[in-house]
């Protein structure tokens, strides 16, 4: 064996070690990352519990809207997630009525979800895991978490590890510059803006049929287009668009005899942590508002 051949094959080998050492630490840090400082921190874990499990006769589906804009209650569970685009939350929604307590769904009907950034967003295989009684064995594979790691390992070297924020917060908009929520609410404005062609979106086609499905298995069906601040709904407003899905979702009322409730402008600016998010205040008072408007329950 000449010494080129031996050279070569020394090569081979120390590249192999180093790359299999490599993968196998990635695999081993990147599950331990994601089990012992992500997941815990997680709220998709209890949901899937919760969406698994509720025996509440009423549950609410929807977006960050929802999730920071809804209490659980007696008798009522919020299985809102941010994020959620309308095919999850609908999906969630027909897997909840499978549920032989399940009387009655509360499901968003806000313009944003027509928006280009939430059209192009695909979540079947976060859907899949979610519908999953069971996990995969390795953590970090899981479309929740796999989509970040990078992030995770970034954070894990270069940043301190905080406490997870909670959803509700005792923030006010108000004690905010007025010059800061100006600029937020025109940005989330132009980034929330619906398409012009919504109607022919596969979208609008699923929330029809979503509807009907739930109400052929006897569900009460509420639809809610949440509160939003007035800077907020001064920024949107000015788009056609926002007003012509407005009334798609008001349509269905009397399309299919479900209610559908306006809420946008139902609560003061004083109960927003940001533009278009409720703070534990307004929480508090709309979860009290729309499940006694929905389903006449007085907490």
């Amino acid at each position: 064996m000449n010494s080129s051949t031996s050279s070569s094959k020394s090569f081979f080998i120390g590249f192999t070690l180093i790359f299999f050492v490599g993968i196998t630490t990635f695999i081993i840090g990147s599950e331990y990352i994601v089990r012992t400082i992500v997941a815990p921190k997680s709220d998709f874990d209890r949901l899937r519990e919760s969406l698994h499990s509720t025996q509440a006769p009423y549950a609410a589906f929807a977006d960050s809207h929802g999730a920071n804009g809804l209490l659980n209650q007696n008798g009522f569970i919020n299985l809102s997630r941010r994020g959620d685009n309308l095919a999850t939350i609908l999906a969630k929604a027909q897997f909840y009525s499978r549920s032989s307590t399940a009387k009655g769904v509360i499901i968003q009907a806000d313009p944003h979800h027509f928006a280009s950034y939430r059209l192009n967003s695909d979540q079947l295989a976060l859907r899949d895991d979610l519908f999953k009684r069971k996990s995969n064995w390795f953590q970090f594979l899981r479309p929740v978490y796999r989509q970040y790691l990078i992030q995770y390992w970034k954070a894990f070297f270069f940043s301190s590890r905080t406490a997870i924020q909670p959803k509700h917060t005792i923030t006010r908009l108000l004690d905010l510059p007025a010059a800061e929520v100006s600029i937020t609410s025109s940005i989330r404005a132009g980034l929330h803006k619906p398409i012009p062609s919504f109607k022919q979106t596969k979208f609008a086609d699923l929330y029809a049929k979503g509807i009907q499905a739930l109400q052929k298995k006897g569900i009460k069906v509420c639809l809610v287009s949440f509160p939003i601040s007035s800077p907020y709904k001064n920024s949107v407003t000015k788009e056609a668009t926002y007003t012509k899905v407005m009334q798609f979702y008001a349509a269905f009322e009397k399309q299919y005899g479900v209610k559908y409730f306006d809420f946008s402008s139902a609560l003061e600016d004083s109960q927003f942590a940001d533009p278009d998010h409720l703070n534990t205040e307004g929480a508090a008072a709309f979860t009290k508002i729309v499940l006694n408007a929905c389903f006449g329950l007085r907490q």
